[in-house]
């Protein structure tokens, strides 16, 4: 496999990583710019490796870790595992003007699979919502989110703050009990 066709591969896996399912779609179509101290790229294991200060953007989306890895699969399909402290995304929500942000000491998404992992003081943040845990994952083929507070040893709560919706007669929020 060539270099260029690995690292494109690679990268638009990682690129689907904030909120597969709502991330800005022309996000796609933009030109990827990455930015490390070191890249080591392997054809015959098909990985890739940055290292130092990474910078990955695309469009909207903005990744920042110490060390991404890179791996593709047999079938083409690519896993991400981002490390740092904390890797951070970002990337503007699919016809909103609104962010999706998370931070955790580890990152993995599978492209496969189409799940993320967000472990190690993991925080999701979209818009005034957001969910806290040692553990958060996120099915974006089911749509499914799952929050631990404790993890790998280390005791916690999930912690979730979900702001009300605007009622669309009156733009006020609906609160509970409120006629």
């Amino acid at each position: 496999m060539r270099v260029e066709r690995l690292f494109a591969c690679l990268v638009c896996s990682l690129s689907m990583l904030a909120f597969p399912a709502h991330a800005e779609k022309a996000d796609k179509s933009k030109p990827i710019n990455l930015e490390a101290d070191s890249v080591r790229v392997e054809d015959a294991k098909q990985t890739a490796i940055y290292e130092g200060h990474v910078v990955l953007t695309q469009g909207t989306l903005k990744i920042t870790a110490d060390k991404i890895e890179f791996r593709q699969d047999a079938k083409g399909f690519s896993v991400g595992n981002a490390t740092g402290s904390p890797v951070y995304f970002r990337q503007k929500m699919d016809g909103r003007e609104e962010l999706a942000e998370g931070w955790a000491n580890r990152i993995v998404y599978d492209g496969g699979t189409e799940k993320l992992q967000l472990s190690g003081e993991a925080r999701l943040k979209r818009g005034a919502d957001e969910l806290r845990g040692s553990l958060i994952l996120y099915d974006a083929k089911n749509q499914y989110y799952q929050a631990q507070g404790s993890s790998n040893g280390v005791k916690g709560r999930v912690r979730a703050v979900i702001q009300p919706k605007a009622s669309p007669l009156t733009n006020e929020p609906n609160l509970v009990g409120k006629p």
